[in-house]
């Protein structure tokens, strides 16, 4: 190497070393345009920030899709499998029911049932302590209250004439969000993005039509592509005329409201659920493009993306919604407790049998009950006590006088004997009267 020309090295080596010098020239560069680029931003901790922020919001943008696809798929397995049993809508239902008599004048609003947990959603602004088998969660207000599903009462407390009618509108926190439609505002406006809140509107309307009975649901045009409805006026007109039926008001769900409405038509229990924004007292669902739903003026947040298909897979094993409890499953203090006394059972016999058997339809709900269940076999064992009764008191038949005794006529509980009327030109001897 001593021995080496320089001139010779170079002109031997050449290539590589013009190689490594662009390489350094492109690197040097580089630093200062990096460095150039820095200062514009403050430095060189403001620039490393910046670039990890724009680095994580750029694999967000890649992995994004697929969490999102990850979520859709477990919020639809979480929603068929709660959806498709009947205990999730009773229970939905009996919490709505017990809570609406233990926070009164407090009113509910939702309910959210997981698998072991429900919890309800209260308004209003003299919301009492939780009492009985609720209580407010660990972090919570006093706005939701919470139990276990196996707490909950076998029977509705006090159903005041109103049936709570749920309808599922996504998931929150693992768990279903149902919304009661018998409470707050006539109208449900659901608005927001275009795509998410028709596909809330349709699984809106196919729930209440699988729930509530046949002619209550009135479906207009530009709801469904799939469903040909009648124009939204002469729909509007048919849902004012149509009756509720077991304290059931009928539904009306339209694309839009027909402009002016017609005022000639009284129907005070209607329901409505439109898309769009809705037009005087109503209850607004906004939905984003992300698939949320939120109920507006309340915490209640829920993911709506597979509320649809959901309930399109388990549109068969939808429930129907129960009709109110009558009003003799009411009856409280003294007046129930006799029911269950056996000295008074001929009262019974005359009181609610004879409403059960006149009346059948008004028992078929609560035929478990104790008092439909009870009342008419009280009433054979106290008929039966009274024949055995009878047939004891009377003497045996060894033991009676002979027909033609005068003593045959005072023996007690046997009838007088009889003989021919040999006085009468009428024939056959007569039986005497009783």
């Amino acid at each position: 190497m001593r021995n080496t020309d320089p001139f010779d090295f170079f002109r031997d080596h050449r290539d590589t070393i013009f190689r490594w010098l662009g390489i350094l020239g492109v690197a040097l560069l580089v630093f200062l345009l990096v460095r150039w680029w820095a200062m514009r931003k403050g430095g060189w901790k403001a620039a490393w920030r910046l670039l990890c922020r724009e680095v994580a919001v750029t694999g967000n943008a890649f992995a994004a899709p697929v969490r999102a696809w990850l979520r859709h798929r477990r919020d639809l397995r979480l929603l068929v499998r709660l959806l498709r049993h009947v205990a999730t809508w009773r229970d939905a239902e009996r919490a709505l029911a017990a809570a609406r008599t233990a926070a009164a004048p407090a009113r509910p609003y939702a309910v959210v049932v997981g698998e072991r947990t429900v919890s309800v959603l209260l308004a209003g602004t003299n919301i009492p302590a939780p009492k009985g088998i609720w209580v407010v969660a660990p972090g919570e207000d006093g706005h939701l209250w919470t139990t276990a599903r196996t707490n909950l009462p076998s029977a509705t407390p006090e159903a005041e004439g109103v049936r709570p009618v749920v309808l599922a509108v996504g998931v929150a926190e693992h768990r279903c969000a149902f919304l009661d439609l018998s409470v707050g505002p006539a109208t449900v406006a659901v608005d927001g993005d275009s795509r998410s809140r028709t596909a809330v509107l349709q699984a809106l309307a196919a729930q209440a039509d699988a729930r509530l009975p046949q002619p209550l649901v009135v479906v207009a045009e530009g709801v469904h592509p799939g469903f040909r409805g009648g124009p939204v006026r002469d729909a509007y007109r048919t849902a004012r005329q149509t009756p509720p039926r077991q304290g059931i008001p009928p539904v009306l769900v339209a694309a839009e409201l027909p402009d002016p409405l017609p005022t000639d038509l009284e129907a005070p229990g209607l329901r409505v659920l439109v898309l769009g924004p809705g037009r005087g007292h109503v209850r607004s669902l906004l939905t984003d493009r992300r698939g949320q739903l939120a109920v507006q003026g309340t915490p209640l947040l829920v993911r709506c993306t597979a509320l649809g298909l959901a309930v399109a897979r388990v549109l068969r094993s939808i429930p129907p919604v129960l009709p109110p409890a009558p009003a003799a499953t009411a009856i409280r203090g003294s007046a129930s407790a006799e029911l269950f006394e056996e000295e008074r059972a001929a009262v019974t016999t005359h009181g609610p049998a004879q409403t059960a058997s006149a009346d059948p339809d008004a028992w078929h709900d609560f035929a478990e009950s104790t008092v439909g269940a009870t009342a008419p076999t009280r009433a054979r064992s106290a008929a039966e006590e009274t024949t055995r009764t009878a047939t004891t008191a009377a003497p045996p038949t060894a033991h009676r006088a002979p027909a033609g005794h005068p003593a045959a006529a005072t023996q007690p509980g046997t009838p007088p004997a009889t003989q021919p009327n040999t006085h009468s030109p009428a024939g056959p001897p007569r039986s005497p009267r009783p």
